[in-house]
């Protein structure tokens, strides 16, 4: 039996806009979302702009909390006279409960919270965030050192790593000489060197040339099967998760928006601008 990773519960997330101590409106992003990912699946997430699948991944990924936050003075009615008080309202309203690999992650803080997410995921952005001053090598060693390791024994690691992802001509450069797939994958090696069990990819070729992004997705795919690493990606590159006879090559599409999830459909969402 498959066993989960990743387990969201009747996640709520909505904003309240704020303006003058008065409340304008209000935008419900999830309304009791329910989200699971099974050990060693690659799941991609799709959906119109300003469905919070950006959102979502930042959430499991601890980056973005689930209660309320951003409190604000506003005025509300008090009784049916229409006196007003001022009362605290928060700008984000939140609820839910995440498990990410047997871990509530609400209960992780501070050191314990850091360390988690060390040893147990990987990020990566669509745009690499490399140090420009540090080469390939350092940059991917970076996390390592970080952690506490050696420089010789992270250095070690890296070029490994480097090496296994065919970048290995590459380790002594800096990233301004790199192309945008090079770059690309010296993020990915970053995200992988300290071993996490879980990758979540924020549109990882958005910002990429199409002769890239399909390098991207085939190392995402070698990665899952080969290390059965669990990946959860955003994406809006619908089409790059098909092969030449219309078959998905990833584990499945969770989306969103409350359009059917196929090709056809996901075609029709990325026209009207997926972010």
């Amino acid at each position: 039996m498959a066993k989960p990773i990743i387990c969201v519960k009747k996640l709520n997330r909505k904003y309240n806009l704020i303006e003058g101590k008065q409340l304008i409106s209000k935008q419900q992003i999830f309304n009791n979302l329910d989200f699971t990912v099974n050990k060693g699946e690659f799941v991609s997430v799709v959906g119109p702009s300003g469905c919070g699948k950006s959102t979502l991944l930042n959430i499991i990924g601890t980056l973005d909390s689930i209660d309320d936050k951003n409190y604000v003075k506003v005025m509300n009615a008090v009784n049916d006279k229409g006196d007003v008080k001022e009362t605290s309202m928060p700008e984000i309203e939140g609820s839910g409960s995440i498990w990410v690999n047997e871990q509530d992650i609400s209960l992780l803080k501070g050191n314990k919270k850091s360390e988690f997410i060390n040893h147990n995921i990987g990020f990566i952005f669509q745009f690499h965030h490399l140090i420009p001053e540090l080469t390939a090598l350092q940059n991917v060693a970076l996390p390592m050192q970080i952690q506490g390791m050696s420089k010789k024994k992270s250095i070690l690691a890296a070029m490994k790593l480097l090496d296994d992802l065919e970048l290995s001509n590459h380790a002594n450069r800096k990233p301004e000489i790199l192309s945008g797939g090079e770059k690309q994958r010296v993020a990915i090696a970053r995200a992988l060197i300290n071993n996490p069990c879980i990758l979540l990819a924020d549109e990882p070729t958005g910002s990429l040339h199409p002769q890239f992004k399909k390098g991207i997705i085939d190392l995402f795919i070698r990665l899952n099967k080969e290390k059965g690493i669990t990946i959860v990606m955003v994406t809006h590159d619908i089409n790059s998760l098909y092969d030449d006879q219309d078959r998905l090559i990833i584990s499945r599409l969770f989306s969103l928006s409350n359009a059917p999830i196929n090709r056809m459909s996901c075609e029709h969402i990325e026209n009207n601008d997926i972010n």
